[in-house]
């Protein structure tokens, strides 16, 4: 598939939720959905249910793996002007806004075979910015100069070395971070910040930000843009469910962009390929 195509998957996709139409997503006989990381019909996970918009949207998508993720904002929240009479006391009755994230997979005749839906209603702890005033971070789609870029191996073994360093299965200096480096965790500036005054390197200095990082996943890879999205369960106090969107120059983390529920205690999805640094490079060793 191309990337058009892959886009275009999306833009039916996000119509159909926003007009409340799951059968109109063009999924294949064996797609397999799951909402909150537990095996759900399409279309049965609250999300779904009512007319609503998309004020905040980003789309990522790899033709490697047949895979586009989209980050958003749902809500609805919607004018009286918008709709119908009829259907007024549906939209309003209560006003909801969720933070969103799925993952759709193609299979090779075109048709969504995978669909991993993750969707929240609160932002993070420090609640200094609300699914209202969140907006997509466009540096993301920036394109990456050609001297400053890293190959789709490469840019997977950074991102799983940022994990070992989470996992404290390696020294965590041993992470390669820009100088420039920050964290953003569901629109919150989470380093260098008033609540967590710690840069993104030392954060994971700190002994209690530890977690076993399983199920590891490399979904969308851009070489253009250094964008590498990672999907994980962070077991631990909390448990979580995660996705991080690295941007990657120069071999260094630049920018990390997190959507998470920590509320997540299952993800039935497992992970693909080495979970682990070290056993990326054995393969890397035996020419794998």
């Amino acid at each position: 598939m191309t990337k058009k195509d892959l886009l275009n998957l999306v833009i039916k996709y996000t119509e159909a939720l926003v007009h409340n139409k799951p059968e109109d997503v063009p999924v294949s006989a064996d797609c397999r959905a799951t909402y909150q990381g537990v095996v759900t019909p399409l279309g049965a996970g609250e999300i779904w249910g009512v007319p609503r918009r998309i004020p905040y949207r980003q789309t990522f998508v790899d033709p490697v793996t047949k895979t586009a993720c989209f980050s958003g904002v749902v809500t609805n929240h919607i004018s009286s002007r918008a709709v119908p009479p009829e259907i007024r006391p549906i939209v309003f009755s209560p006003q909801k806004w969720w933070i969103y994230f799925v993952r759709l997979k193609a299979d090779d005749t075109g048709a969504i075979c995978e669909i991993e839906e993750i969707a929240r209603t609160e932002t993070a702890a420090a609640m200094t910015v609300t699914p209202a005033q969140m907006e997509p971070p466009r540096i993301l789609e920036c394109p990456i100069a050609e001297e400053d870029r890293s190959t789709r191996e490469e840019m997977i073994r950074i991102a799983s070395l940022y994990w070992d360093g989470a996992h404290k299965l390696v020294d965590p200096t041993l992470v390669p971070f820009h100088p420039d480096a920050f964290r953003v965790e569901i629109g919150v500036k989470f380093s260098d910040s008033y609540d967590m005054p710690y840069s993104v390197r030392t954060q994971n200095d700190i002994p209690e930000l530890q977690w076993d990082v399983i199920k590891r996943r490399y979904p969308v890879v851009d070489v253009s843009t250094g964008i590498v999205i990672s999907m994980v369960h962070m077991m631990g106090d909390p448990t979580g469910y995660v996705t991080d969107i690295f941007k990657i120059e120069s071999g260094l983390i630049k920018y990390i962009y997190a959507f998470h529920d920590w509320h997540v205690d299952l993800v039935d999805w497992e992970g693909v390929g080495p979970q682990t640094t070290a056993e990326l490079d054995a393969l890397a060793a035996e020419g794998k």
